[in-house]
């Protein structure tokens, strides 16, 4: 512990505007590393606190991937199941979205579904929109559909994989209806007015609160303090607070949280750690936390490689950014496991001064473990 915290520092000291930094044994948090500010004067000057929220972005992924394998095993499904008859029934379905052709939840839990070579596609020729990941947004992608080659028997094959929100923003209508079902309702009443709340509910019920998150929203309260993002070249600038709404929250990206968040929540998530936790405080099966550790549900695709900076390491990062001018305001989180019950969650509200992005501060810092 004493040594992951000192390299751990070493990786993040004088590289960001601030950060914090949490580290878990088995799902506790041990340890927290915090420095800098979380606003700067242009903001109402803030330092950083263990318990800083702010928008962690695509690290929500990985929370919605324990959400999706707890609402499918309450329904009795797996990964391999296709997702056709929990979309919308008023949907146009093209291709890949239809009875009996469709896609499954493990193409959308590991990109493989074909929506961003499709996306690709339709941008190319200039008819990409309305495509986005509201209500409007996914209905338009999945009547659009994808290609033949994404249904067939090769279908999860590494090439067909291409990195896209949707896959994950879909799960925000999918979700509430699998849990009405599962209370032995049809899933009807899920709707484009409602299906942002129920989907925050149900992870919020199911993930966050067992794992130890109080009161988890997308959207900043009035006296929420959380951390904007910064520019380091641009030090009297004001800061972005990359405000989400509830109606979009947390399937893709979005969830406001801290550091001691995502390393409480990896570290309970974590197949090794989870056997230590009574049934009531497990976020995850044996069988589902083996699915998500195999298949890399939920974390990103280099997880558990070959080298020893990546075996036996599973993580997720996140990533906002202000338009692409300067000054570019920037926020970035990573949730990590680690090998022997270790876990990380951290989050940094500028780019680094050296250019390494926040989870290969961790994994660099890890490597010895």
């Amino acid at each position: 512990m004493d040594q992951l915290e000192q390299r751990l520092t070493q990786e993040f000291q004088r590289q960001f505007v601030g950060y914090s930094i949490a580290i878990a044994r088995h799902g506790r948090v041990k340890r927290t590393l915090v420095s800098g500010l979380a606003r700067r004067d242009a903001d109402g000057r803030k330092e950083w606190r263990p318990r800083t929220r702010a928008n962690v972005a695509s690290v929500s992924k990985s929370i919605t991937a324990i959400a999706v394998l707890q609402a499918l095993e309450a329904n009795g499904l797996t990964i391999e199941a296709p997702i056709a008859p929990y979309l919308p029934a008023g949907w146009t379905r093209g291709r890949g979205f239809r009875q009996g052709q469709s896609v499954t939840f493990r193409q959308l839990l590991t990109h493989t579904s074909g929506m961003g070579q499709r996306f690709a596609r339709l941008k190319a020729n200039g008819n990409e929109g309305p495509w986005g990941n509201d209500w409007d947004g996914l209905k338009f992608a999945v009547e659009k559909g994808v290609a033949a080659r994404f249904l067939g028997a090769d279908k999860y094959a590494a090439g067909n994989r291409n990195y896209k929100n949707s896959n994950y923003a879909l799960f925000r209508i999918i979700v509430p209806k699998l849990w009405r079902i599962a209370q032995g309702q049809d899933g009807s009443g899920v709707r484009k007015a409602n299906h942002g709340a129920l989907f925050a509910l149900y992870v919020g019920e199911k993930v966050l609160v067992p794992g130890g998150v109080q009161q988890a929203s997308c959207v900043e309260p009035a006296s929420g303090g959380h951390a904007y993002a910064y520019d380091w070249n641009d030090p009297d600038g004001a800061g972005s607070a990359f405000n989400g709404t509830l109606q979009n929250c947390g399937a893709h990206a979005g969830w406001r949280l801290s550091a001691s968040h995502l390393a409480r929540i990896a570290g309970r998530a974590d197949c090794n750690s989870a056997n230590s936790w009574p049934d009531d405080r497990k976020l995850l099966s044996s069988p589902a936390c083996f699915a998500r550790t195999v298949r890399r549900l939920g974390w990103d695709n280099d997880s558990n490689g070959s080298s020893s900076r990546t075996k036996d390491r599973y993580w997720h990062g996140g990533d906002l950014f202000s338009p692409k001018q300067r000054p570019r305001r920037a926020i970035h989180s990573c949730m990590v496991v680690l090998p022997d019950g270790f876990s990380v969650g951290a989050i940094a509200n500028s780019d680094s001064r050296d250019g390494q992005g926040v989870c290969g501060k961790i994994l660099d810092a890890a490597e010895f473990l």
